[in-house]
């Protein structure tokens, strides 16, 4: 059973990870930074949490600084390792083309994480509600499903590799620019480290691709340096 469901999984990567090989798309490279954290709000046995990731983003093609969010939340425990969320997040983007904006998002997921022999397997499912203070009053849905995977490098080491995949598929069209379907594509592979010596820290590096699907002109490409730290309390 655990084998097929990693097949399942894996073939899914490949699937989602397909694009149309007779377009030529952008190109752009950059480096992504993240810190996510999260912990139990309250005694330890409290169903209760709470979340706060935030990133600071760089590209070629915004010459320099392209993004930054921050993303806090709270969360309710459900047995079998299923969490339910919702939160807020807020985002100041400085496009390629075009004057600084910034934009809010009502979030609400599902996350649930299991084990599949010596595989790590993750998924989370989230809802967006968007908004931007300039350039429409339009809210934009948006859905993302993110699959991950982690497999220790050896039976006596700190470090594993760790490859996700997340799809972005836009529910409507709205008055600054986002159009219904699908958005974009990001494909992780990388790898992590949990020191032993300390229990709540794990860093993952790898290299990060997003196409990005524009029904309306050329598809683009991110070539990404991807260095992320997560806090788990």
């Amino acid at each position: 059973m655990n084998r097929k469901l990693v097949f399942f999984v894996s073939a899914l990567f490949a699937l989602l990870t397909c694009h149309n090989a007779l377009a030529e798309p952008e190109q752009n490279n950059g480096v992504w930074m993240m810190k996510a954290s999260q912990g139990v709000l309250g005694p330890s046995d409290s169903a209760l949490r709470w979340w706060l990731d935030a990133h600071a983003r760089y590209s070629d093609d915004a010459n320099g600084f392209e993004q930054s969010i921050l993303r806090p939340g709270f969360g309710y425990a459900l047995p079998k390792n299923h969490v339910l969320w919702a939160g807020y997040g807020w985002i100041a983007n400085s496009p390629e083309i075009g004057d600084t904006f910034h934009e809010h998002r009502f979030w609400q997921q599902h996350s649930w994480k299991t084990s599949l022999g010596n595989f790590t397997f993750s998924s989370r499912s989230r809802l967006e509600q968007r908004f931007r203070e300039e350039g429409g009053s339009d809210t934009g849905w948006r859905f993302r499903q993110f699959f991950k995977l982690t497999h220790p490098l050896g039976t006596d080491t700190s470090f594993y590799l760790s490859t996700w995949n997340e799809v972005f598929l836009n529910l409507n069209d709205t008055d600054w620019g986002a159009n219904s379907g699908l958005d974009r594509n990001r494909v992780f592979v990388g790898i992590g480290w949990k020191p032993r010596s300390i229990q709540h820290v794990k860093t993952e590096v790898g290299y990060l691709n997003q196409f990005i699907y524009n029904s309306s002109g050329t598809d683009r490409t991110d070539h990404l340096l991807s260095l992320n730290v997560f806090l788990n309390f």
